[in-house]
């Protein structure tokens, strides 16, 4: 059906018809009105404006920090495994270790005084009584990063034969060693599944208080487990099989004092291990590490207390029969809970006062 519809025009326009369809009249009607009537929009406040860009701001400030602790890490890692690659160990014959094991069987890993980059641990080969039987085999490196640790080993030639990295990703303590050659298998220390259960062994003082799992290619091939509770002295590890109750290695902090104040460790594999020599002693050096670092922090008070009980009888009489060395000593137990450093000067005048004394007064 057609309609014809007579539009009138506007005045003075000429008079025309227009001919539409019946769907045409229907949309032509006008649509419905949205239920909200339209508001003219306010302009912003001049605080969200504010809010806005202090957002942004610090979004990008977060952005370019995350970038640099990024290219910081990579660079750090980058500069402490420089000599860590296959190419430089072609036809190598790994001294100290050999071409399995790369560390001796039974080692000596002594504290070095740490320098502005980091600290460091050397290697030295050792008998099953826990006596050097010669010089230093390598050394421990450590590298600080801002997202992870790096600790590298080196022998006497200066060859980096193996690495040990965080992963922070982890859950709990977790951390890869790795080959510099490309050979080999991939070890991974890690507590895992152990982690809440090592909390509760912590809060409780269990002697067993840390267990770890070690991983070879993905594969569960030993468990590690740190004795020795929170507050103990007496630091230690024991490594064995995980269907085995038999340690087939072990680890203890063997001297706290050597050469005055450095720690001292002694590592022992037994023969048939299911691991390298340089697994067990990279877990080691890790706990070293970290042991080391804790000692070096601001002294306890009675700590000087501590370091008279383990001197000998024979001394405890002669600082005891000497006024002027009682004194210093005194002295020292005052100032030991502010500095460290004042329990080494404080035996260092102790021997210089010993020194001075007439044998007639010891």
């Amino acid at each position: 059906l057609k309609l014809r519809l007579n539009i009138r025009p506007l005045p003075g326009a000429p008079r025309r018809t227009k001919q539409c369809h019946v769907h045409d009249i229907a949309g032509a009607m006008p649509r419905e009105r949205p239920e909200t009537p339209y508001t003219e929009m306010e302009p912003e406040s001049k605080g969200k404006r504010c809010c806005k860009a202090t957002g942004k701001v610090c979004g990008g400030a977060c952005c370019v920090y995350l970038l640099v602790v990024v290219l910081m890490q990579a660079a750090l890692y980058k500069w402490a495994t420089l000599n860590c690659s296959a190419g430089a160990l072609t036809d190598y014959e790994y001294p100290g270790g050999g071409v399995k094991d790369l560390v001796p069987s039974n080692s000596l890993i002594t504290e070095q005084d740490p320098r502005w980059w980091g600290s460091s641990f050397i290697a030295s080969p050792a008998d099953k009584q826990g006596l050097p039987e010669g010089a230093s085999a390598g050394v421990y490196y450590r590298t600080w990063g801002p997202l992870f640790w790096t600790v590298t080993y080196q022998d006497i030639t200066s060859k980096e034969t193996f690495v040990i990295r965080d992963r922070p990703l982890a859950l709990g303590g977790s951390h890869k060693i790795m080959r510099c050659d490309g050979t080999g298998s991939v070890y991974v220390v890690t507590e895992g599944s152990h982690y809440f259960m090592n909390l509760i062994r912590e809060l409780f003082g269990m002697y067993s208080s840390r267990v770890y799992n070690i991983w070879e290619d993905g594969t569960l091939v030993a468990i590690s487990s740190k004795l020795g509770g929170s507050g103990q002295s007496q630091k230690q590890m024991i490594f064995r099989t995980p269907g085995s109750d038999v340690p087939f290695a072990s680890s203890f902090l063997k001297d706290r004092h050597y050469h005055g104040h450095f720690d001292e460790w002694f590592v022992q594999v037994n023969e048939g291990s299911p691991l390298p020599n340089f697994v067990p002693n990279s877990v080691t050096v890790l706990m070293a590490f970290a042991t080391a670092a804790m000692k070096n922090q601001t002294a306890a008070p009675g700590q000087m207390l501590e370091l008279l009980e383990e001197l000998p009888p024979a001394q405890h009489r002669e600082v005891a029969a000497v006024p002027e060395v009682a004194a210093v000593v005194l002295d020292a137990q005052s100032v030991v809970a502010e500095k460290s450093q004042a329990v080494v000067e404080a035996l260092e005048v102790v021997e210089a006062k010993e020194a001075t004394v007439p044998d007639q007064h010891v």
